[in-house]
């Protein structure tokens, strides 16, 4: 069993710590961060590395459980990132594999963070094509809980990256360790759970 905290649409490094779990746990009472990936993803653009952001009612720097944070949907923020996402991958391999599901998850009308990372994370597994368990029961457990060491920060000192080809290598570069959207739009499903297996 593993405890961690929940990402939006995780990185790379961080789903393939859940391919490594046969039960992965999230707890309900984690806090939230302004520095992490609960409310953040990363993906390639044309000009290299792109924040996608859920925007949250009260701002960033709130330490309110994850349990208690809502999501700002006054700003329309679902329709600009599936607009982004679009503009940066129509010409990735798989994309059109996974828009409609993107597009599904996106406008979904949640309210909760924590409810809408739950939704991800089903969404993610089932594209991975794995099997970990979630819980998300506070477990009483002397198991310490993975924190993922990457932060928006660093996430591209990933020791040791899983290589693929990218939509704008040619242009910025290969990025190591973004959203696991970018390997699931380039590799597609199969070759996705190949790669993260291998490594």
């Amino acid at each position: 069993m593993m405890l961690t905290e929940l990402q939006y649409f995780g990185t790379i490094s961080y789903i393939k710590a859940l391919y490594k779990a046969q039960i992965v746990c999230f707890d309900t009472e984690d806090r939230f961060t302004k520095m992490g990936f609960k409310n953040r993803t990363i993906i390639a653009s044309a000009k290299g590395p792109l924040n996608l952001t859920i925007p949250i009612v009260g701002g960033r720097d709130q330490k309110n459980r994850l349990q208690d944070i809502l999501i700002d949907n006054s700003s329309r923020w679902q329709i600009q990132q599936i607009k982004t996402i679009q503009s940066c991958y129509k010409r990735a391999p798989f994309f059109e594999y996974y828009e409609q599901g993107i597009n599904d998850l996106l406008l979904n009308p949640s309210t909760n963070l924590l409810d809408f990372l739950l939704e991800v994370q089903q969404w993610v597994r089932q594209q991975c094509k794995n099997s970990w368990t979630i819980d998300t029961q506070k477990l009483e457990t002397n198991e310490p809980v993975f924190r993922d060491p990457y932060f928006p920060k660093n996430y591209q000192h990933y020791s040791n990256p899983i290589k693929y080809q990218q939509v704008f290598e040619e242009q910025v570069g290969f990025i190591p360790n973004l959203s696991i959207l970018d390997i699931l739009f380039c590799c597609g499903g199969k070759q996705t759970q190949q790669l993260l297996k291998s490594f």
